[in-house]
């Protein structure tokens, strides 16, 4: 998936040579909800604090054409406390921390002040399970397929700036959610709600 990326990267900005043709690079930070379903059992032991999530896209896109290519790196990180339903039960004061690389279609049309739109695709995800943070107990990495969804809500500084909120559910390892659960893991299939504020810039 790295790969991919970087080769439509570099297609994105190769092919841009012509001024019917836009090149805009996003920045945000937030928090939400993370890994809501298993938050919410109450069959388990587990508390997800308030997360904390940034994201950097990239996206390409031109003035007749209805959806846009973006490339999105979203970043989540949160504690997590409780007990291992997963291995003996044993005590959980650590944190789930993840990076997604994704490839989304947006449509965002800016012919006004407030402009509203959305976007939606998939992407790869690397997490980080530690289970102590105390005694820094071993890493437990996991790598997957991930969904994701946002609307936007974009109000425009000037020509080239503009100010964004999106609000956007990632469901991480989409298939794994499908398995039974007895096959589940700890931070890993489930959805997170979050809400996000940033900054776009066009570039040209």
């Amino acid at each position: 998936m790295r790969k991919i990326t970087i080769i439509i990267l570099f297609f994105l900005v190769a092919t841009l040579d012509g001024k019917s043709q836009n090149l805009e690079v996003g920045f945000g930070l937030g928090t939400g909800s993370a890994y809501m379903f298993e938050n919410a059992d109450n069959n388990i032991d587990i508390d997800y604090s308030l997360p904390f999530s940034s994201y950097l896209d990239l996206k390409y896109s031109k003035p007749d054409s209805y959806f846009g290519l973006k490339l999105k790196l979203q970043y989540l990180n949160s504690a997590i406390e409780g007990r291992n339903w997963k291995s003996s039960n044993e005590p959980i004061d650590g944190d789930v921390t993840s990076l997604t690389s994704m490839i989304l279609l947006e449509h965002l049309k800016e012919n006004s002040k407030w402009n509203f739109g959305y976007n939606f695709g998939f992407g790869y995800t690397h997490q980080e399970f530690r289970q102590d943070l105390i005694n820094l107990s071993p890493v437990v990495d996991r790598n997957f397929m991930s969904v994701s969804f946002s609307g936007i809500i974009s109000s425009k500084l000037n020509n080239n700036l503009a100010l964004q909120l999106e609000p956007t559910l990632l469901w991480t390892d989409l298939v794994g959610s499908f398995r039974e659960s007895d096959k589940w893991q700890i931070g890993g299939e489930d959805v997170s709600i979050l809400m996000q504020i940033g900054i776009k810039y066009k570039i040209h």
